[in-house]
């Protein structure tokens, strides 16, 4: 038979444990209040009663002259043929940079490398400003093909040649 006595103190240990527990935390509680930030609300803005600023006009007006002046200057660059195509070589092992101005259509011999810019493409006057140069690179002793495509100024990782020994970058076409 069981003894009543002790299922009763085992309830009452139970409900003990459970009303321990209410009290840390109502102590932890009351010695750590939770405390909210205030949110601050910014005041709205009635649009309706913003008044346009012109500076940003005579900002865009003299950009525009800026633009158009240097487009002038340049205008012989872009109805002229391009002829000559201007790349940099870095080689790696020397840390030497070269800066190469290279006939279109003309095999270049540069240490380990020919070099046979096919193309360049320079961007219109009224386009992003943007150089482009088409380019054969073939390793001399092996003849094997290195790079083949265009290489472009602002984007050089995009179409990059992988060689151990070189690295080459476009800077101009002429």
């Amino acid at each position: 038979m069981k003894d009543p006595r002790k299922e009763m103190m085992i309830i009452l240990n139970g409900h003990h444990k459970n009303l321990s527990k209410l009290a840390f935390i109502f102590i932890i509680l009351l010695i750590f209040p939770l405390n909210a930030e205030e949110i601050k609300i910014a005041p709205l803005i009635n649009l309706d009663e913003i008044e346009p600023t012109y500076d940003e006009e005579i900002i865009l007006n003299n950009v525009d002259n800026q633009l158009s002046e240097s487009k002038q200057n340049d205008s012989d660059r872009y109805d002229n043929n391009v002829n000559m195509a201007e790349i940099s070589i870095l080689n790696k092992i020397t840390t030497n940079v070269d800066t190469l101005k290279i006939p279109l259509k003309e095999n270049f011999l540069y240490q380990e490398l020919k070099i046979y810019p096919i193309d360049c493409h320079l961007s219109g006057p009224y386009e992003k400003n943007e150089i482009g140069i088409y380019l054969n690179i073939h390793h001399r002793a092996s003849k094997e093909k290195i790079f083949n495509g265009w290489m472009l100024k602002s984007l050089p990782s995009i179409s990059s040649m992988e060689h151990p020994i070189y690295d080459i970058w476009v800077e101009d076409c002429f």
